[in-house]
């Protein structure tokens, strides 16, 4: 009987890791089939800093312009980023610089699409559980550089079970640096202007052409 209940043990955990294994695979198709719908996206959205190596931290809040398919503007009150997917610039009112730099795929951290609308095939994703926020079922999904190089260490989010949206995003660097991202509202097919995705800086602003 004990070596009965050993055996119908062991199945069940074979087909709990066997379900767990569909479900992300469910998760990711039903990523990808959203993201291909989606045009364009404008989100409002919370970001929090915490720098690994002091106590400091930071706050901001933003709103992020995204057009498929490497159209970006993201613009907080520290700093406002755009790029038309041929040239990036990087504006801060603060110090009233604007840097110009060719856009860079690989090396530019500007592709929020990355994270919020689709799971990225370069990382290893595996799914943790599930969580309740705010009368919502969060799929909870963590994703770890397939590059050893990779600046990020590791990536946490938060989706949506049903409608797949992404609320919360979590990166971890390899400085124990941890930015999290709270998406409040999100937007998607609106009508978006081009000329949104080229900048022009304000009269006296020092340029920093880099390309």
């Amino acid at each position: 009987m004990r070596k009965f209940s050993l055996i119908v043990f062991a199945g069940l955990v074979f087909q709990q890791a066997a379900a767990q294994q569909i479900s992300m695979s469910e998760l990711t198709s039903n990523m990808q089939r959203r993201y291909e719908t989606i045009e364009n996206v404008v989100a409002k959205f919370a970001q929090q800093v915490k720098f690994g190596f002091s106590n400091i931290e930071q706050r901001f809040t933003g709103t992020l312009i995204m057009k498929k398919p490497r159209m970006y503007r993201i613009e907080s009150e520290h700093q406002t980023l755009v790029t038309d997917g041929t040239t990036v610039w990087a504006y801060s009112p603060v110090n009233k610089q604007v840097v110009i730099d060719k856009y860079k795929e690989k090396q530019n951290s500007i592709s929020p699409d990355l994270f919020l609308l689709n799971l990225p095939s370069d990382y290893y994703s595996t799914l943790l559980g599930k969580e309740t926020e705010a009368e919502k079922s969060l799929l909870t999904v963590k994703l770890v550089p397939k590059d050893d190089r990779s600046f990020i260490k590791s990536v946490k989010l938060w989706i949506v079970d049903g409608t797949w949206d992404v609320r919360k995003i979590l990166i971890v660097d390899v400085n124990e640096t941890e930015t999290l991202y709270v998406i409040d509202r999100l937007s998607q097919n609106t009508a978006i202007n081009d000329s949104l995705f080229s900048f022009s800086p304000p009269p006296g602003t020092e340029i920093v052409d880099l390309r």
